[in-house]
């Protein structure tokens, strides 16, 4: 006589799976219900914007008249303003004085200072007066960014480096501590600018400390550089030591052929060490050579301001655009605090 058990564990996983199958649905249905009441709500947000501004069109057309006109007559009465910007690359951490240079720079232009202006450039207070700001920003590329934050981490701690993330060093990280610069000037005169950048940087090169800090690094370059190329000359010597030894070694017959192979090994090791010493040794100095040609000014100019600027153009920078813009925006702020007051005076009803 066969007995059966039946097999429940089926069953059970049946049901379990029908379950997660109707939570599943279950969900589905009530993100695809949240989204549609989303697009509804924003939908019915734009009706009602699109029917108040319909039954006042009116006034936003007049509006929008009005600040077209406001645009054009300040766009006819103010004179044109030209742009001009230059790359710089500050060593010797002379960023910081730079920024602080141009910061006075540009207070000095806002309160109308065109002695003090004129001084600093060497130019007339007519053209001093014509100079509406003077800024500088740091050049920054998120592929810059991944290299510094490379450069960084190198340099840190094995247990320190896991710590900091790109995020926090982004955070952390100072405009002063960027390697390139933009300095950018706004003037009334289109053909000011090519005598600028000349005052501007003597007035960090010619200060004592950074001069002081110049010198000393490129006595000690010259002095690496010495060094580095001895050394490559005396690993020059050696490997032409090696190769002679090793020529006169094969003109030699050895009994023993086990002695002749262990030495031809040990020779080509220390020949292989030999060659990567001299390759880690031009390396260095390569890259001294470079530290050199860089220590060879306190700021490093890329680019230039050009003799003449060009004037800044734009959809949004036109002030027509702009009146038009603020007129909406303003009676659009009159109909909002409009509608508010409403509310508040309906609720103090109740």
């Amino acid at each position: 006589m066969s007995t059966s058990t039946p097999k429940k564990t089926n069953d059970n996983e049946e049901i379990d799976l029908g379950v997660l199958f109707n939570a599943i649905g279950r969900g589905i249905s009530q993100l695809f219900a949240f989204i549609g009441s989303l697009i509804m709500g924003v939908l019915n947000i734009l009706f009602v914007l699109a029917v108040f501004v319909r039954q006042r069109i009116v006034y936003f057309f007049s509006a929008a008249l009005l600040g077209l006109l406001v645009g054009t007559i300040l766009e006819s009465s103010s004179s044109p303003q030209f742009i001009a910007s230059a790359s710089v690359e500050p060593h010797f951490d002379s960023a910081r004085q730079l920024y602080s240079n141009v910061k006075y720079l540009n207070d000095l232009a806002a309160q109308r200072d065109t002695i003090q202006l004129g001084a600093f450039f060497d130019i007339s207070a007519t053209e001093a007066a014509s100079i509406s700001a003077i800024e500088i920003t740091p050049f920054i590329t998120e592929t810059r960014l991944l290299q510094e934050y490379n450069n960084y981490v190198i340099g840190l701690d094995s247990l320190v480096a896991t710590e900091i993330t790109y995020r926090d060093y982004v955070k952390q990280a100072d405009d002063f501590d960027r390697k390139i610069h933009t300095l950018k000037v706004i003037s009334r005169k289109s053909d000011i600018f090519g005598s600028l950048l000349g005052p501007l940087v003597a007035s960090i090169s010619e200060k004592e400390y950074f001069r002081d800090k110049q010198i000393t690094a490129l006595e000690n370059l010259e002095l690496r550089d010495s060094i580095t190329q001895v050394s490559i000359v005396q690993t020059d010597s050696l490997l032409s030591l090696f190769e002679d030894v090793r020529i006169v070694e094969a003109n030699k017959e050895f009994s023993n052929g086990t002695n002749l192979y262990m030495s031809e090994r040990a020779e080509d090791n220390t020949e292989i060490s030999l060659l990567n010493r001299k390759i880690t040794l031009s390396q260095q100095l390569e890259q001294i050579r470079t530290d050199k040609l860089k220590a060879k000014n306190v700021i490093d100019v890329i680019s230039e301001f050009p003799k003449v600027g060009y004037l800044e153009t734009g959809f949004f920078k036109n002030k027509k655009t702009q009146g038009v813009i603020g007129g909406l925006l303003l009676l659009s702020l009159f109909y909002l605090m409009l509608q508010f007051e409403n509310f508040i005076a309906s609720r103090v009803k109740k």
